[in-house]
């Protein structure tokens, strides 16, 4: 089932529109089945909404005629924008590394127990040529 979260307090219903149309998704997943799954998702919600950046550009000069905004009202405007982007992106990065930090940590930990396991497989194999050897030997009356 694929829920959206209730978006902020905007006053503006195309904002309003805009948030809920690019983010704040839940999705849940029910396991029937008795083993425990872990499901890791990377999700990148972009602008997909807009065609280019032409219709960008028009729906812009739009709102600012509609809104009667002046120009350093309107550069506000695009800093904001361009704030929001870059926190949103920063926020998704911190995510990211944090999932591949616990990826990351998981496959040392595994690399070091293989090592292990090898280091006792090699001793266990050099125990047994050197009895073999001195059996060997001993019985050829070398020793």
């Amino acid at each position: 089932s694929l829920q959206t979260k209730d978006g902020d307090d905007d006053d503006d219903d195309d904002e309003a529109e805009v948030d809920s149309a690019l983010g704040g998704y839940v999705v849940c997943f029910h396991n029937k089945g008795y083993d425990a799954m872990r499901m890791l998702f990377d999700v990148v919600f972009t602008s997909a909404w807009k065609k280019n950046k032409e219709e960008d550009a028009r729906e812009m000069k739009k709102k600012l005629k509609r809104e009667h905004l002046t120009p350093l009202e309107s550069a506000l405007h695009n800093s904001i924008s361009a704030a929001r982007h870059v926190v949103n992106t920063m926020h998704y990065m911190e995510r990211r590394e944090s999932r591949m930090r616990k990826t990351s940590d998981g496959i040392n930990l595994r690399i070091r127990y293989f090592s292990y396991l090898s280091i006792v497989v090699l001793l266990g194999v050099t125990y047994v040529q050197v009895s073999y050897l001195k059996r060997y030997f001993k019985k050829k009356k070398l020793m």
